[in-house]
């Protein structure tokens, strides 16, 4: 499973350079135009001699198998398929739709509890490699049963869909755990690291763009399941030969680690109950799942508990900046089932209305965001990384606003009215300038996460707050599903979508705007270089004593 003592080391340094050395290509001083035209392929090959000296090519693998395939296509194709597999394949209106991707979503939102039993459990007798293999047959088993077996009930495809999501998330965290272990023993390698995975992931989510929207209009979308069978067992096989790098456990530590449960009794609680709470609430969708008022009753009580307990356990900085996360993601509720509908539907449902096909709307529009997304990396890293934390979020929550008033315009038929396409249009809403908004959300969101993230907790932490923020996701569509079934809002005949403008209005454009002032309540006001805990040995002492019960 992993290499063996005594095997040679999984990483190998290229010959010449130094290991840990970072020094990046720049053109020499003189550089004339044959320089200029060869810098994109230097600096591409001086950073891959410093990734692969630093880091090896068996880890270069297993990370590109991850963030490539794994998480890339996968996660993207999951994304992008559902819509077109709830109404090609499974027949089933928006509210159906919905609730069926909230259960499929749930493993995002248990990724603490599952970094917690794989530090204390090591499965036969490893760490990481056996749950990673045992999570990838079930991914692999869930896809070959959604593209063998013909699903007629959303409930059993949220199901199925649910395993394809804990493959992928069980295997980023685990993945995630590694590198950022490898980073801390060579620090300076960090951007490294970061720009190779992210970069994975970019190509890997653009590649599923480029597939799924043609073949969903062309075949029945269950087809893609197919093409996505061999990719989920594809980690197998790096992870299978070692190139993790994942030791295995010395003899006579094989058991459960008690001590380390012990250490942080309240850090390990907090994740295991917020793994019941998560699973539970899949659990009240697919026995209740037509029940949309019970599912946001649930929803919303957990998420309660879930906040009460965060402010109880956690040092309070972390719980305050940890709870403006999750209540921003809570508050621009998710009516993806209404909208997605909405701007598909054919003229018999919504007489003159769009009419998209899914070559353009799961494609183009993927395609364009994903170049979106880089432009708003750029743009952060050029003119807004010397910002204070409360004013991004500021300015992300307006432009979130913003590109969903374009949605309105559509919905209203303005854009008709002033002679611009739909297509044209629509490149100017959420769905597209949404990836931009994301980053400047994202970016910031991590470095403040970062700052706050107690000395020695640091992977379980942030498992955790990953988890939390990712359960606020599956609160937003809970309430988004009751809120669509109360708007009166019908996806199949006999359509009903004369209350969708208000809907989205208020969802996307009202609610949101509430978290403008919780930030000078929640988020410090620091730039994002200054220090977030003046005295690191006080709030490492709260954060250790909280997490240890005292």
């Amino acid at each position: 499973m992993a290499a063996a003592d005594g095997q040679e080391p999984y990483y190998e340094p290229i010959p010449g350079q130094e290991e840990g050395e970072e020094e990046e290509y720049k053109l020499p001083d003189d550089a004339g135009f044959g320089d200029y035209a060869a810098h994109p392929y230097r600096a591409c090959k001086n950073y891959m001699d410093r990734f692969l000296s630093n880091f090896g090519w068996r880890f270069a693998i297993q990370m590109g198998v991850m963030y490539t395939i794994v998480k890339g296509i996968l996660s993207s194709v999951i994304g992008l398929v559902q819509l077109s597999y709830c109404k090609k394949s499974l027949h089933i209106d928006g509210t159906a739709c919905q609730t069926m991707g909230a259960i499929a979503q749930t493993p995002w939102a248990i990724k603490g509890a599952i970094g917690v039993v794989s530090d204390a459990y090591p499965l036969f007798g490893y760490h990481k490699s056996s749950y990673i293999m045992v999570a990838a047959a079930m991914g692999t088993s869930a896809f070959f049963y959604l593209a063998a077996v013909p699903v007629h009930t959303a409930s059993v495809a949220a199901a199925a869909l649910f395993l394809a999501n804990y493959e992928i998330a069980t295997s980023d965290l685990l993945c995630e755990g590694k590198y950022a272990e490898l980073m801390q023993t060579k620090p300076k390698t960090g951007s490294t690291m970061v720009s190779f995975v992210w970069g994975c992931f970019q190509v890997g989510s653009l590649i599923a763009a480029l597939f799924v929207g043609p073949m969903a209009d062309a075949y029945n979308p269950q087809i893609i399941f197919w093409v996505c069978l061999p990719l989920a067992a594809s980690i197998m096989i790096p992870t299978g030969l070692g190139y993790l790098a994942d030791k295995k456990v010395p003899e006579g530590k094989e058991g459960v680690d008690w001590a380390l449960l012990q250490q942080y009794p309240k850090i390990v609680a907090f994740c295991l109950i917020m793994a019941a709470v998560a699973i539970g609430n899949a659990v009240i969708d697919i026995i209740f799942f037509d029940e949309h008022m019970w599912q946001a009753i649930y929803a919303v009580s957990a998420a309660v508990l879930l906040s009460v307990l965060a402010f109880l356990w956690l040092p309070r900085q972390l719980a305050m900046c940890n709870f403006y996360m999750f209540f921003s993601s809570v508050l621009y509720i998710n009516i993806r089932g209404a909208q997605d509908f909405w701007f598909t539907a054919d003229e018999s449902c919504v007489p003159g209305g769009p009419a998209f096909d899914y070559t353009y709307y799961n494609t183009y529009t993927a395609v364009v965001g994903a170049f979106t997304g880089w432009i708003g990396i750029v743009i952060f890293q050029s003119f807004m990384s010397g910002w204070t934390f409360r004013k991004l979020f500021w300015v992300t929550t307006v432009l979130q606003v913003v590109a969903s008033a374009f949605d309105l315009l559509i919905i209203e038929r303005y854009n008709i009215g002033w002679g611009i396409d739909d297509k044209m249009f629509y490149m100017f809403g959420d769905a597209v300038i949404g990836p931009a908004v994301m980053m400047f959300a994202f970016m910031p969101a991590v470095v403040l996460t970062s700052k706050l993230v107690p000395k020695g907790l640091e992977s379980t932490t942030y498992a955790l707050l990953a988890g939390f923020q990712n359960f606020g996701g599956v609160v937003s569509s809970q309430i988004g599903i009751y809120a669509t079934q109360y708007a009166n809002i019908q996806t199949d005949a006999p359509c009903n979508f004369d209350n969708l403008t208000t809907l989205v209005a208020v969802c996307h454009c009202l609610l949101p705007l509430l978290a403008v002032p919780l930030t000078f309540i929640l988020i410090p006001d620091k730039l994002m270089t200054d220090t977030i805990i003046e005295d690191d040995e006080e709030g490492d002492a709260e954060a250790k004593d909280k997490a240890e019960g005292g």
